[in-house]
């Protein structure tokens, strides 16, 4: 008989605590059984005082706390738990990963680093992909930005960019932005991204996490669709003139995610337009199910670098 069983992953982000729990069977890609999000926004803590604060420490601790039991309850056998650009950057972020695994009774909070984020995420996004076919895979997160080239199924070549929706969302205080806050943000991206990220000319090109997988809702689209540079731009246009609560009643997403996905945008316009993308696939997979191939592969080791890669590494052009 086929074993099967459940695992789960979960994400303490800059925006969000994240949960996946997944089936999974041998010889078959894993499946999203349940999806649970809480937003706390670590990052907004980081950005203001460089450290993560008690109030939204004990939010995280809470709903951590929660999304663990509640995956122990529905069966899951190991329960992978990774914190990224937030807790990289907090003065203090060793000490609440340390809170935070005491609150909800895992061993661990692995705090990922960069490489290691973008690897996970770019497993997850291509995965049911065919293997070797060359992908690009753009992850917004809440404070950082990953974007990885490789061959489906291998080793990716990855950047890390100090910058992510909810660090562009510090940056506004009127709603919609004045000129002037459009003009902070788009200079802030500029001058992160590192412009030697050359054309690639990948065969599949894919935008994870909640910003990317959400901003063709914002267009009337559904939630995964493609989208072409003239859209982002048509939103950013959208953004410029529309209040987040007009935007989230007509679309039905959720107001705090349509003030992120405004700047995912601004990112996603500029990254499109450096790397000469004509479009980009929103994919529903990312960083959280990379988590359950890693255990699946590894278990109690899933966080660290891969040992024996199944293909070779890509090199950006520029890089």
């Amino acid at each position: 008989m086929t074993k099967t069983e459940r695992l789960a992953a979960i994400d303490v982000g800059s925006n969000t605590v994240h949960l996946l729990l997944s089936s999974v069977t041998e010889g078959a890609p894993p499946r999203q059984l349940l999806r649970r999000r809480a937003f706390v926004q670590l990052g907004l803590d980081v950005a203001a005082n460089g450290e993560i604060g008690s109030q939204r420490l004990e939010r995280a601790a809470t709903a951590l706390a929660a999304q663990v039991a509640e995956a122990r309850r529905h069966g899951a056998r190991l329960i992978a738990v990774g914190a990224t650009q937030a807790l990289r950057s907090a003065a203090n972020g060793e000490e609440v990963a340390g809170l935070l695994a005491e609150r909800a009774g895992v061993d661990q909070v692995r705090i990922l680093a960069p490489e290691r984020e973008a690897q996970l995420a770019f497993d997850g996004a291509t995965l049911g992909l065919t293997p070797r076919v060359t992908c690009l895979v753009m992850d917004i997160g809440g404070a950082s930005t990953q974007v990885a080239l490789g061959p489906a199924g291998g080793i990716c070549a990855d950047r890390s960019i100090p910058l992510g929706s909810g660090t562009l969302l510090a940056a506004v205080r009127t709603e919609p932005p004045t000129e002037a806050e459009w003009r902070a943000m788009e200079r802030l991206v500029a001058g992160q991204v590192p412009h030697d990220l050359g054309p690639s000319s990948p065969a599949v090109v894919l935008g994870t996490g909640g910003t990317i997988t959400n901003l063709p809702r914002l267009l009337g689209k559904e939630k995964g669709s493609s989208l072409r540079l003239r859209e982002v731009e048509l939103l950013l246009e959208l953004f410029r003139v529309a209040p987040p609560t007009d935007l989230a009643r007509r679309s039905g997403v959720d107001l705090e995610r349509v003030r992120l996905c405004r700047g995912g945008a601004v990112i996603l316009a500029q990254l499109m337009d450096l790397l000469q993308l004509r479009s980009v696939r929103a994919s529903e997979r990312g960083l959280r199910d990379g988590m359950i191939l890693a255990l699946i592969r590894r278990e109690g080791a899933w966080w660290g670098a891969e040992e024996a890669p199944a293909l070779p590494r890509v090199t950006y052009a520029g890089a």
